[in-house]
């Protein structure tokens, strides 16, 4: 610990650790989800279970009312991460009073949105849409709390405290699963067990959050509500929210293209492997999570440094998971789900695995804009690839199928890595260090489409690429060489 100024400064925790507790912190629930989906299923009914996936997905939308003021504290806050109580308890108590009424007036909203869709849900039997009706001022009051434990979540991280953070939020997470389906099965499988349940759970974690925060920032005075705060938070969490509200309808508007232009079953064959490439992207979410609160305190300079470092090592790792991937997409679908779904989903997995890999290296600059105070660039980007997505996605849907919706997408990504990278003043050094990853990733599509190899091939092939890729990484890659030390040395 060292002293500048008087003040007792600790130095920054280390980068490495706190990925791999974001990582472990993302990867658990979906671990989770794996084992508790089939008991909802069994136990719950699949109409009752499809009801909550949609209420789930809505719940997740309205987390818009937010209008980025977690992200915007969190950057203020990173700023202010040696300074007492004087400095931060402003910030914190001025966005936790905003975050309170925006959760206020959205959960008023979603139990307006909730009983209209309840109402127009087709195919939804008598029983299960009067349990909806009398679960909807639970779904509503879980707004407010999630909204209160993101602004909780962001002071946690704004110190760096990531093992904290995943820790609460995990385990909220695993309580938020496990909870409803023991009393579904213990009490009753109805929504109106389900719905209280998850809703407890989830408080138990928001308390837990807030309480961590008021006992780590203690004194905090609720009466130190700053005006000036206000202006600069909305300011900057205006532009967070629209990058919110587009990036998801981005991610979505090729599916719904897809099942209006080609049909539910040809959905079905893109869906699946879209869902495989965004679980995958975990592992960008969870490095460009952990490098935030670090990029928006140091100065522009040192910024770009480490975010040129983290783009570098970023796309060898990467690309050492979705090479493999690329070549054992085929021989996976076909173990996975049939040899049928496979010939008809190999093609589109491979293309969107390109695209994951190439929107994976596009979240540190993305993060590198949004710590810097430039969060309007990022969303500015994302309102003008609308347009030409929806005529891409629409005009190569319909001359190539499944694989040009998916080309689409892949094509969309890509060239919002080139602009976020010009954007973030780092186009030349960015594009010069993904370039060998970027080989390598070219060189397993290759293998995958012209040799398709199966069974023992496909798993020598995805060795090797591997192999390849961090070999590349060792020689090319300073801190993966770091890391290799380290290793060794252990």
């Amino acid at each position: 610990m060292s002293n500048i100024g008087g003040k007792s400064i600790r130095p920054s925790p280390s980068i490495k650790r706190n990925y791999g507790y974001s990582a472990i912190g993302a990867a658990v629930p979906i671990i989770v989800s794996l084992v508790v989906v089939p008991l909802y299923i069994r136990h719950v009914g699949t109409e009752r279970y499809g009801v909550m996936a949609i209420v789930w997905l809505i719940l997740g939308y309205f987390g818009f009312f937010d209008f980025g003021l977690s992200r915007a504290s969190a950057n203020a806050l990173s700023k202010l991460t040696h300074e007492g109580p004087s400095k931060r308890a402003p910030v914190i108590v001025t966005v936790f009073y905003l975050n309170s009424l925006l959760g206020l007036f959205g959960g008023l909203a979603l139990y307006g949105v909730g009983h209209f869709m309840a109402q127009h849900m087709a195919s939804l039997s008598v029983r299960v849409h009067i349990e909806l009706v009398r679960s909807l001022p639970w779904i509503a009051a879980m707004l407010p709390l999630n909204l209160l434990s993101s602004v909780g979540t962001g002071v946690i991280e704004s110190r760096e405290r990531f093992a904290i953070s995943n820790l609460l939020n995990g385990l909220g997470g695993i309580l938020t699963q496990v909870v409803p389906i023991c009393c579904a099965i213990i009490i009753n499988p109805s929504l109106e067990t389900i719905v209280p349940a998850a809703f407890v759970a989830r408080a138990v974690s928001a308390s837990a959050i807030l309480a961590y925060v008021l006992w780590t920032e203690r004194p905090i005075d609720p009466r130190v509500l700053d005006q000036k705060q206000i202006r600069s938070l909305v300011g900057y969490g205006a532009w967070v929210s629209v990058s919110g509200l587009i990036s998801p309808l981005l991610e979505t508007f090729d599916q719904m293209l897809v099942g209006t232009l080609l049909g539910p079953a040809a959905l079905a064959h893109y869906a699946v492997p879209m869902s495989m490439t965004t679980r995958l992207q975990i592992i960008a979410t969870a490095l460009a999570k952990t490098l935030f609160p670090r990029l928006s305190r140091i100065g522009s300079r040192e910024a770009d440094q480490l975010a040129l470092k983290a783009t570098t090592t970023l796309a060898f790792g990467f690309a050492a998971v979705c090479g493999p991937a690329i070549v054992l997409a085929g021989p996976f679908l076909n173990l996975w789900l049939g040899t049928q779904f496979a010939r008809l989903s190999t093609s589109v997995a491979v293309i969107l695995l390109v695209g994951c890999w190439t929107n994976a290296v596009g979240f540190i600059p993305f993060t590198l804009l949004q710590s810097q105070g430039r969060p309007d660039l990022s969303a500015k980007i994302h309102m003008a690839e609308i347009v030409p997505f929806l005529l891409s996605v629409w005009s190569l849907s319909r001359r190539f199928g499944l694989p040009g919706a998916a080309l689409a997408w892949t094509l969309r990504v890509t060239v919002d890595l080139s602009i976020m990278l010009a954007a973030a003043r780092m186009l030349q050094a960015g594009l010069s260090a993904i370039i060998a990853p970027a080989a390598l990733v070219t060189l397993a599509v290759g293998i995958a489409l012209l040799a398709q190899p199966t069974g023992l091939s496909a798993l020598a092939w995805a060795f090797c690429l591997g192999v390849a890729a961090i070999a590349a990484a060792l020689i090319l890659d300073e801190t993966t060489r770091d890391l290799g030390r380290g290793l060794v040395r252990r």
